[in-house]
């Protein structure tokens, strides 16, 4: 069998850092065979992603991956931990002998740590991260904070301390980030943040070289085509929702606890866009990703059961020849977790994974209808699996 080695990623869109990784990781690994796992149309932090899954997974295999699989919408538009926990289990049911994510401090031995004393968290830390929270502090801060972490960790550790907890057969290759930060605007030395060229997109200007040039030669059909997708194009639609969703209907949705919906139902008249409404039940104690992902649980109708009882399986989204012929030995081995090439078909062969694949539709339906896209021609239901030939 080849060496096969995993990323979990996002690539919205894929850039110059992202491509620095997977060399690097194959470098280091000798892998033969190269998988991601993306989230589809909304993102980890509640967003809608720039391109659709399709054009992120096309543009992906393009730039060095072999199999590009979506990660279930329930676990990508979910906390870091859920996010973490799935994209490990398919990576790892997918036969890869390593796993390889990015870290602002990039030791593994570090990171190590971290992951142990949070497996090693007890209740009563559970309720002191509670507490820490309600005074207004982050999660990552108050869950340092009760740890008692003297080095701080950045955002991209704090999800490799969910990968390395995650990990049971593939070996972690770390990779130290280099460049922006996670969450960094401004221009650096190195490579940009993927928000950060999300922002100057949204500004029109010139992001050519921040990016391989098919991801930004394909950006640039989109833009000419519908447009690239921003958060404001689904305000329309998000405002219609929250006003025909009854309050006590609100308080159910995933996230939305301790108060939230019956925020957002008293004070979304008060807003003209997106930014406003996210605003205006962003506090010390919600930060902006949570209220981003509430939004879009609010959208789509994900309640806290269909969170709850989220099921895993690998969508299959894009592949070359030799993605495709790994493919086929390991459904000769066996998968753990069902595979779904034809949504159409195999809805039918899993009929415990309907609800589930009922909502990654939806979230199709509703990112088509906000760029203004035929809905039948990009519908789940006639989409099909992408073959290149490179």
């Amino acid at each position: 069998m080849p060496k096969v080695l995993g990323i979990t990623a996002e690539y919205d869109p894929f850039h110059n850092g992202h491509k620095y990784q997977l060399e690097e990781a194959v470098r280091r690994t000798g892998a033969e065979v190269r998988i991601a796992v993306i989230s589809g149309n909304f993102t980890q932090r509640g967003e809608p992603a720039l391109l659709d899954k399709w054009a992120r997974a096309e543009t992906a295999v393009m730039e060095g991956f072999d199999l590009v699989v979506e990660m279930p919408l329930l676990f990508a538009l979910n906390s870091s931990g859920a996010f973490a926990e799935a994209g490990v289990e398919i990576l790892e049911d997918l036969g890869c002998d390593f796993i390889s994510f990015g870290s602002e401090c990039g030791d593994l031995r570090t990171l190590q740590e971290a992951a142990f004393r949070r497996d090693m968290m007890t209740e009563d830390d559970d309720a002191g991260i509670r507490d820490l929270v309600r005074e207004g502090y982050s999660y990552p801060r108050a869950l340092q904070t009760v740890l008692r972490e003297t080095v701080p960790l950045g955002p991209n550790d704090n999800l490799a301390c969910e990968y390395l907890r995650n990990m049971k057969t593939a070996e972690p290759v770390v990779i130290k980030r280099e460049g922006a930060g996670y969450s960094d605007l401004e221009p650096g030395d190195g490579y940009p943040s993927a928000k950060q060229i999300r922002e100057l997109l949204k500004r029109h200007e010139d992001v050519s070289h921040m990016m391989p040039e098919a991801v930004f030669l394909r950006l640039k059909r989109e833009e000419r085509g519908c447009g690239l997708m921003f958060r404001d194009k689904l305000f329309p639609l998000l405002m219609e929702k929250i006003a025909t969703t009854p309050k006590h209907e609100l308080m159910k949705i995933s996230g939305a606890g301790e108060g939230l919906g019956n925020k957002l139902r008293d004070s979304f008249r008060y807003c003209h866009d997106y930014d406003e409404l996210a605003g205006s039940i962003k506090s010390k104690r919600y930060t902006l990703t949570r209220v981003q992902r509430v939004l879009a649980n609010t959208l789509l109708g994900i309640y806290e059961e269909d969170t709850a009882g989220a099921k895993k399986y690998i969508r299959v989204l894009a592949f070359n020849d030799r993605g495709s012929a790994y493919l086929r030995t390991v459904s000769e081995r066996g998968h753990r977790l069902p595979v779904i090439t034809n949504i159409n078909r195999d809805a039918v062969k899993y009929p415990e994974l309907q609800k589930d694949i009922e909502r990654d539709i939806l979230a199709s339906d509703m990112y088509n209808i906000a760029l203004g896209r035929d809905l039948y021609s990009n519908s789940e239901y006639v989409k099909k699996p992408l073959k290149l030939s490179l």
